[in-house]
């Protein structure tokens, strides 16, 4: 398998769940979470971590230098860029404080995709499969929040008023519930796509519970599934990569 395709869904998975991490420490303690600035972060890290996947490698160097470089990249556009929220009623992470923030979640989030495909304890893999699978079905769960939103003509400072904890809150019990029962059932019953089955129909379940919003349980069912398929796949890529 060419490393690229591996190497591209790895960077993905760190991307999506350093900013999954990064909106609920948002969500949770006031600050603003917009669908531009999201973008921005996203293409951002993306791009940061990309870049020493691909072009040096995957591994704890790399996963420290990953975690300082992608936060500082975000750190300059803030400096140079203008503008995205209006500052007067938004709060938003362009202190610099922030930089260790980020580079914390980073750490947190690619050593978790990192010791899923490569840690050497059965412990140190499950709970990197857990952390990688859940906050990369709450990062595609966010992101379906904010456009659902903007399609149903929210402007944009409406639409981070209403982008609360309480909003998501119900989505993340369910998703890391949804993964730890996944891998209780991958250790107990060795069938292919079981695990997923099974955590994207708890993600659904509980989430349909409590919304009522059939759509909205559908695609946390397919968010459930899509975090499975890529992270398995980067997975089997650098292995093989390896070997």
């Amino acid at each position: 398998m060419s490393k690229f395709y591996p190497n591209f869904l790895f960077s993905i998975v760190v991307t999506i769940v350093m900013n999954a991490l990064d909106m609920v420490y948002h969500l949770a303690t006031g600050w603003a979470v917009h669908l531009n600035y999201v973008a921005i972060k996203l293409s951002v890290i993306f791009l940061s971590v990309w870049m020493i996947t691909q072009f040096i490698g995957i591994g704890k160097e790399e996963g420290v230098v990953a975690s300082i470089f992608g936060p500082f990249m975000f750190y300059i556009y803030y400096v140079f860029a203008g503008a995205t929220l209006n500052r007067e009623i938004f709060r938003i992470d362009e202190q610099f404080w922030f930089f260790f923030l980020h580079a914390a979640l980073m750490l947190i989030a690619y050593f978790a995709a990192w010791s899923f495909a490569k840690g050497k304890s059965h412990w140190a893999r499950t709970t990197g499969f857990i952390l990688a699978a859940s906050f990369a079905s709450i990062a595609f769960e966010a992101l379906f929040l904010m456009i659902r939103m903007r399609i149903d003509g929210f402007d944009e400072e409406t639409s981070a008023r209403m982008m609360t904890l309480s909003l998501v809150a119900v989505p993340v019990i369910a998703y890391i519930l949804g993964a730890m029962a996944g891998v209780l059932i991958d250790n107990f019953i060795k069938k292919n796509y079981l695990d997923r089955l099974v955590a994207g129909i708890i993600a659904f379940a509980l989430i349909y519970l409590f919304s009522k919003d059939l759509t909205h349980a559908i695609f946390a069912f397919v968010f459930v599934n899509i975090a499975y398929y890529v992270i398995h796949s980067y997975k089997k890529g650098i292995i093989s990569k390896a070997q």
